[in-house]
């Protein structure tokens, strides 16, 4: 009877039914009152919600002596003690509500108990394994834990959880995988009631914020699942498909949900998804329940899940989650770790043959794969549908995408998934994808070109299938072409190699025209839409804008603000406008978008085109020599709001606050902040030409390395070996001609400019 009786005590407490401590006295008392009471069942009724005792007493149905702060067993086992308001009796709907949730709560602790039972008899053939050992601390194996007690307790108080139709689904019956026993540590750790700015976001490598003059209440981090309760999941994934979703479209909401929350059980791979999509989505979640430290412990364990079972598994259900993670882990910071996320991400996409549109895929027998001698790649098997095939198509697009915002973030790097790879279509519209119907967007055929480097014509053109998805794609195939392009080197002094750099240019900014006209009518009416309708259904046309200013700032300021110039490569005043005009048009944008409240629905590649509009900014009033425009205020302000869910772009706001600062402070010139990180990386980039030949160390300063981050993106074109010789050294060019162009301070002559051809700038 005792083991029956814990089970019990704990329905009881989940269920939120209030027990006396007479019930929990011993066999004469609890005699003596039955006898009592027995004539009198109202006096029994209004005694019994008389009696309060603490939650883990009536948990653990024990006499509880009531005692402030803390009740005695509490105090003495150092245990958190919670008085809780006695509740009145419910109504006869309520009740049945109750008994429900009870008897689906007695149904899964039954399943556990049996699967305890079975792990025991198991364990006696394993000499040394301890089931208990690995349940005392769910983080030594998180894998074999599941949703766990979490969803077990929330769906037992709740008697359910909503599904996308407003729906109830409840849980009897249901087996979740590498679930552990129901929660009732949920009574022993008790997180604050007091949230510190619950609004602002979290960083889990910042240290625990406080409350001056409130102590807080120390949470046992172990105690807690390795994911949080049901409804704060169900919470979550609706969180990412609002806030991620949008820009990162590779996954369809109906079936998603369907996988999470529906009838059937969830199998590893799914439960790895799922906390991909709980350490992404936790910077939104606005619930007090979960404290900054229960954050950070859930970010912590999701994140190592995610990276764990990517490590160990070649899959496409690996690679969708670890897709997701890295937008977590991009949008903290642009750092080598997402990098090596990216990496690992390219090299599945190869290995998976998703970079290419297979029409036979080989199945060998599992055991004969496993004889073979020579490495082949892993097979990602032939899709079952429709929508399976074009979410691959999704997945290795946002593998491209996220490639490509790291590769131009930084001047140097290169591509990890090369352009000349992807042979992929572009991903047809959302709406066709979420009703899984099969159409044709765009079948290409190119060939080389020596000004540009490829020709492109369309074999099979269908524009209406497409969506913002597919145009930001198309944009960022420019963006790798532009990025090539000035990566490559140039000799300034040669007339031969200018011209052909200049109709390099023209060809690529003609490209980016045709791809501007290409867009839907309604592209031209997103500025009303976000005052009208700032859903998230919007968010996604404003991150296609902020792609397209950075490829137009991208391509034009090498020709409107050189690094260095020469009697014929001098900065180009159309250029220049072209810059200025994109990054007004952007400021627009996003004054919208903030007076709409939308600016968490956009992602770390909009916090990246503020930051690269702002940098221009600087660039400008170096090169012109004027002040900065006041408008880099309201970029960085945006910075700041954006920064509330993604913490890059707080990092952008602080290095742009400090140079701003500076140059307000006259401690340094803009055009000598300019210089002096063009002087920094030139030095960087010297080679030794013998292992004999010594090296050294520059010390760099926080204000040094503020101007390699503000002024390298634009240090433009590379120059050859032979132009920088014969300019006896860029430096000091750069150094006499850097507060304006060849003239002096002031715009360039527009009468002058190299640029003067057809195009429109308007």
């Amino acid at each position: 009877m005792g083991g029956a009786n814990a089970p019990q005590a704990e329905d009881d407490a989940n269920s939120g039914i209030s027990y006396e401590d007479g019930e929990a006295s011993s066999a004469d008392e609890t005699a003596h009152n039955t006898t009592s009471e027995s004539n009198n069942p109202k006096k029994r009724q209004r005694q019994k919600y008389q009696k309060t005792s603490c939650e883990l007493c009536k948990a653990r149905k024990v006499k509880c002596d009531r005692a402030e702060p803390a009740c005695s067993w509490c105090a003495r086992h150092n245990r958190t003690c919670v008085y809780l308001e006695r509740q009145k009796p419910g109504s006869r709907i309520g009740f049945g509500l109750e008994l429900d949730a009870r008897v689906n709560k007695v149904e899964a602790l039954l399943q556990y108990l049996g699967r305890r039972l079975e792990d025991h008899i198991e364990s006696d053939h394993a000499p040394g394994s301890s089931v208990a050992v690995a349940n005392r601390n769910p983080q030594v194996d998180i894998h074999h834990t599941g949703v766990g007690g979490g969803l077990a307790a929330s769906a037992a108080a709740s008697g359910g959880t909503p599904n996308s139709q407003g729906t109830v689904n409840t849980f009897a019956g249901t087996h979740w995988p590498g679930s552990d026993a129901p929660d009732v540590s949920q009574y022993g750790v008790q997180p604050p009631t007091s949230q510190p700015n619950v609004g602002a976001s979290y960083n889990p490598t910042a240290p625990s914020p406080s409350i001056a003059g409130q102590q807080q209440t120390p949470i046992n981090l172990p105690a807690l699942t390795d994911l949080p309760p049901q409804d704060v999941i169900y919470t979550l994934v609706d969180l990412y498909f609002k806030h991620c979703n949008t820009w990162c479209p590779i996954l369809d909401r109906k079936s998603t949900f369907g996988i999470f929350f529906g009838s059937t059980s969830m199998n590893e791979a799914d439960r790895v998804l799922l906390h991909a999509i709980v350490a992404t989505t936790l910077r939104f979640l606005r619930d007090p329940r979960l404290s900054y430290e229960a954050k950070v412990h859930y970010h912590a364990v999701s994140k190592r899940t995610v990276q764990l079972y990517a490590m160990e598994h070649v899959s496409i259900e690996a690679l969708k989650a670890l897709v997701i993670l890295c937008l977590d882990e991009l949008g903290t910071a642009n750092s080598p770790r997402g990098w090596n996320l990216l990496s690992m991400l390219a090299q599945n996409v190869r290995q998976l043959g998703l970079y290419e549109e297979s029409s036979v895929f080989l199945l060998p027998d599992a055991e004969v794969a496993t004889r073979t001698v020579i490495g082949r790649r892993a097979t990602a098997g032939r899709p079952e549908s429709w929508i399976e095939d074009e979410g691959r198509r999704r997945t290795c697009w946002m593998v491209y995408l996220l490639d490509r915002y790291a590769a131009i973030s930084a001047v140097d790097f290169d591509f990890v998934l090369e352009e000349n790879l992807m042979k992929r279509l572009l991903p047809c519209s959302y709406d066709l994808f979420s009703r899984n119907v099969p159409v044709e967007t765009q079948v290409v055929s190119t060939s080389s070109d020596q000004q540009s480097g490829q020709t492109t014509t369309y074999v099979i053109n269908k524009p209406e299938n497409l969506g913002s998805f597919a145009y930001h794609c198309e944009i960022l195939r420019i963006i790798s072409r532009i990025h090539g392009f000035l990566r490559t080197p140039v000799d300034v002094t040669s007339s031969s190699e200018v011209a052909s750099w200049r109709n390099t240019y023209r060809t690529i900014d003609s490209s980016l025209d045709t791809w501007l006209q290409s867009l839907p009518s309604e592209y031209s009416k997103i500025s009303a839409l976000c005052h009208s309708d700032p859903a998230s259904r919007v968010a996604n046309w404003f991150m296609l804008h902020s792609a397209y200013v950075v490829a137009v700032v991208r391509l034009h300021s090498a020709a409107a603000y050189p690094v260095v110039r020469s009697h014929i490569f001098t900065p180009s005043h159309h250029a220049m406008q072209r810059c200025l005009s994109a990054v007004q048009s952007l400021g627009d944008i996003a004054r919208d978008v903030y007076e709409a409240d939308g600016l968490d629905l956009l992602g770390p590649p909009f916090a990246f085109s503020l930051w690269v509009a702002a940098r221009l900014l600087l660039v400008h009033a170096a090169t012109v020599g004027c002040p900065v425009d006041p408008k880099i205020e309201f970029l960085i302000e945006t910075l700041n709001h954006v920064g509330q869910y993604w913490e890059l772009a707080n990092k952008y706001a602080t290095v742009l606050t400090r140079v701003v600062q500076r140059g307000h402070q006259n401690n340094m010139s803009f055009a000598a902040m300019r210089k002096s990180a063009y002087d920094l990386v030139m030095l960087t980039t010297q080679t030794r030409q013998s292992g004999i030949e010594p090296t050294s160390t520059q010390a760099a300063s926080l204000s040094e390395l503020d101007n390699i981050d503000v002024f390298d993106f634009f240090n433009l074109p590379r120059l050859s070996e032979t132009s920088a010789g014969a300019n006896g050294g860029v430096t000091s060019g750069l150094l006499s001609q850097g507060a304006g162009g060849l003239g002096g301070p002031g715009l360039p002559d527009p009468d002058s400019d190299w640029l003067r051809y057809g195009a429109s700038y308007s």
